[in-house]
């Protein structure tokens, strides 16, 4: 499988779009998606917004499969 993005986590203070990091539950750390290629920032939550997301994420999967 060809991977196009890689996800990292860093200090809450290497964010690369801080003013558009919405959280306010104290996190510390920040997951990042960044591309495999240029290492370009794409997307970044806080732990607990990505865990969210990737609830959302799963749910949307699982829609596609029904609909099939």
């Amino acid at each position: 499988m060809d991977h196009h993005f890689q996800v990292r986590i860093v200090g809450r203070e290497h964010a690369r779009y801080p003013s558009h990091l919405a959280c306010d539950h104290g996190c510390e750390y920040i997951i990042q998606v960044v591309t495999a290629d240029t290492d370009d920032v794409l997307l970044e939550w806080c732990t607990l917004s990505a865990e969210q997301f990737a609830g959302r994420l799963l749910e949307a999967v699982e829609l596609s499969h029904l609909s099939k």
